[in-house]
């Protein structure tokens, strides 16, 4: 089943969710809209990039329209408001929002009166703001497509972490646990020392003046969403975890530190064969046993919601588990997007 897709916001997940679906005849991408007011530049930011290379395709600038390799052509349009975007026009089934933007989200729902079957907000927002979230590996049987407009594809610590902590629940139970993730820079953050300005809501200073610090020299430490993020679609875990996060001054490439205290009495080697056979089993790339020698940045473009590192899985006598997990926080968690696009996509409402 072929179904037309518009994305709201091209910057670094944006740009990653085009280029995925460029591979994926299935999902045709007609449209984008960005407030970037040079279509010339947006053609370069999608042909050029620091952090995953150069698109091998041609790209191409014609009046208001995109062309990738001759024949995939991309309507750019570039209204503030998610709503004043023509999709209907352009056909889309669904809309892709990854600007970030509070009004956006507000917005949304409006797009179900052009048509649009469904919108994908790439946040965790409150829960009464979207009709679900849905974490690929963890929740996505709750999906119904009658009732679930406005849909959170989570952010990526939680894909990475929810269906980790799933499989060891589930398996294993857990009592209670912390989580640490150690994440690279992000636009809002700064060079040299100043204020954050905050992306969802333009013009307000972040309150955590720490994130406003030089981010190429310093480890910032700050709060984290990952949690209450995952307890969305992982309502047995909510009060069982404390978590905490560092910004890193690195380009890619996420980590978890993850420690739980088990219920059952358990062995690092069956640990590892639970997660060995979750990967043989798995119906999307969740899952990935790492078990070489490797660092962050050999794991730029993997795909996989979250990979585990058995040279980092230790046990004590009191039954605690310390796990490490790796994620490409853009390739990855927009990997899950477009799997979530498909997967919605199957059904017409």
């Amino acid at each position: 089943m072929s179904f037309k897709v518009g994305i709201n916001g091209l910057g670094r997940i944006g740009r990653a969710v085009l280029r995925i679906t460029l591979e994926h005849p299935d999902i045709d991408i007609v449209c984008i809209n960005d407030i970037n007011p040079d279509i010339n530049n947006i053609a370069y930011l999608i042909k050029y990039d620091s952090t995953y290379g150069r698109l091998e395709k041609s790209i191409a600038v014609t009046g208001d329209t995109i062309t990738i390799g001759n024949e995939k052509k991309l309507r750019v349009y570039r209204h503030e408001n998610i709503s004043d975007v023509p999709w209907n026009k352009e056909g889309v089934d669904i809309v892709i929002d990854s600007s970030g933007v509070k009004q956006n989200l507000i917005n949304a729902r409006k797009l179900k009166t052009q048509g649009v079957r469904h919108c994908i907000v790439t946040n965790a927002p409150q829960e009464d703001e979207v009709d679900i979230a849905i974490i690929l590996g963890v929740n996505h049987d709750d999906f119904k497509p009658e009732r679930h407009f406005l849909i959170s594809s989570s952010i990526c610590d939680a894909n990475a972490f929810s269906p980790t902590a799933h499989v060891l629940d589930k398996k294993f139970g857990i009592k209670h646990g912390f989580l640490t993730t150690l994440h690279p820079w992000l636009n809002y953050q700064n060079l040299l020392d100043g204020p954050s300005i905050s992306y969802a809501t333009p013009g307000k200073i972040h309150d955590h003046y720490a994130l406003g610090r030089g981010s190429t020299n310093s480890l910032i430490p700050k709060t984290t969403s990952a949690i209450s993020a995952s307890c969305k679609v992982l309502k047995n875990l909510t009060g069982k975890f404390l978590s905490m996060s560092y910004r890193i001054p690195t380009m890619i490439v996420s980590s978890a530190d993850l420690s739980v205290e088990l219920e059952e009495k358990v062995n690092v080697d069956t640990i590892q064969s639970v997660f060995e056979e979750e990967e043989k089993n798995q119906k999307w790339n969740i899952f990935f046993n790492n078990k070489e020698a490797l660092v962050s940045t050999d794991f730029t473009g993997s795909s996989y919601s979250a990979v585990i590192d058995h040279r980092w899985i230790y046990m004590n006598e009191h039954n605690y588990l310390k796990m490490v997990l790796w994620y490409d926080n853009e390739w990855g968690y927009s990997s899950r997007v477009v799997d979530l696009v498909r997967y919605i996509g199957q059904w017409k409402n």
